[in-house]
């Protein structure tokens, strides 16, 4: 019995179905605008066409344009995706490779945010030597610590000829601390306890100890203590080195390292001229001819230094001595008075642990006879 009436339900909807279908019209592939233009469209460049904007262009849907109104189901119209037909179709560009492709610069300890900006890095000045510099004219007051040198100077008045030579050895006992001992080891002159004043080399009698505290870069102080043997004679000598640098140590200027000096016992001893103290010991031993000795010296004394290369540098040095502390000479000897003294010379470094140099001057403008060439050489462990 159901399916009785089912039958009929069935019938009616096929013939729904058929009579929709033959109502519906064929579509003309001419009139597909994806497929042929309208038969009304202007052809381009005709005087006709309508220019893209213009006020009087026929819109879309128009009647004569042969144009589809825009609806659902059009292309461009809104609510119908866009499959290209009314447009360009875009490229994508591809990222371009980072930098660091390998990860290399990529710091684990600081890694970077995407987008951060790279920070920019300050270049810093290379840091200055380190240890004793080899130019002379940028060497400090002092030695640096644990350093030792050990110099000789020998030098030769002409007339009369006179000659000396003394060890100077100095120690670092810290950057601003150094010790030194000088030892004269003899010389060659006229000896004045004999009566026929032969030349000959006669060992030296003067040693004495000296200590040097830098007080500032620029600024030390000096203490020293000369002896002579035989007789016994102590005196006692002060200065105050100072050295100023320019030019990124091109140049430099020194003065006072050995400003003043002052007679204990007997005589000053010197460490520059052994025949001054065999001739000063003469005249203080008994039997002697006791001439008045000096009671010390004030030496206002500068130097500069012109480093020509950094193993090359050219040395000059002027000043004035007071002997006696008197501007005027009052004794039957040479022992007071004011004496003038200059010197110029060159000092090569051609190791970091060796100088060797020479030099010329009066040790007296007043007497022609001081000229005094000299040679000087220095070792550094």
């Amino acid at each position: 019995m159901r399916v009785r009436h089912l039958i009929p339900a069935l019938s009616v909807c096929l013939a729904a179905s058929v009579s929709t279908a033959i109502a519906q019209p064929k579509a003309d592939p001419k009139s597909d605008p994806k497929k042929a233009p309208a038969k009304d469209a202007p052809k381009p460049g005709a005087k006709d066409a309508p220019k893209p904007g213009a006020k009087d262009a026929p819109k879309p849907g128009a009647p004569g344009t042969g144009t589809p109104a825009a609806g659902p189901g059009t292309p461009g119209a809104p609510g119908t995706p866009d499959k290209g037909t009314g447009g360009q179709e875009v490229q994508m560009t591809e990222d371009a490779p980072p930098k660091d492709i390998e990860g290399r610069d990529e710091n684990p300890d600081a890694p970077r945010v995407v987008g951060e900006e790279t920070p920019q890095v300050v270049k810093q000045a290379a840091p200055k030597p380190t240890g004793y510099p080899v130019e002379e004219a940028m060497r400090p007051i002092t030695l640096p610590k644990s350093m030792a040198e050990v110099s000789l100077g020998p030098h030769a008045q002409v007339y009369p000829y006179r000659g000396t030579d003394a060890l100077h050895a100095r120690y670092g006992l810290t950057d601003q601390v150094q010790i030194a001992l000088i030892y004269v080891l003899g010389g060659i002159y006229d000896d004045p306890d004999t009566p026929k004043k032969e030349y000959g080399f006669h060992p030296g009698k003067a040693v004495g100890l000296e200590a040097t505290v830098a007080l500032k870069p620029w600024l030390g102080a000096r203490v020293g203590v000369p002896f002579y043997i035989d007789p016994l004679a102590v005196a006692i000598t002060a200065g105050a080195p100072m050295k100023w640098q320019f030019a990124d140590g091109k140049y430099a200027i020194g003065a006072l390292d050995d400003f003043l000096t002052i007679n204990v016992k007997r005589f000053a001893p010197s460490f520059y001229q052994e025949y001054d103290n065999a001739d000063a010991a003469s005249d203080t031993r008994p039997g002697g001819s006791g001439t008045i000795q000096s009671r010390g010296n004030v030496r206002f004394s500068a130097y500069g230094i012109m480093q020509r290369d950094a193993k090359t540098a050219l040395i000059g040095r002027v000043g004035v001595t007071v002997e006696d502390f008197s501007t005027t000479q009052t004794m039957v000897t040479d022992h007071s008075g004011l004496k003038t003294f200059i010197r110029f010379g060159v000092q090569y470094t051609p190791r970091k642990y060796l100088d060797l140099g020479g030099s010329i001057g009066f040790d007296d403008l007043a007497h022609p006879g001081t000229f005094a060439p000299a040679l000087m050489g220095a070792f550094r462990i």
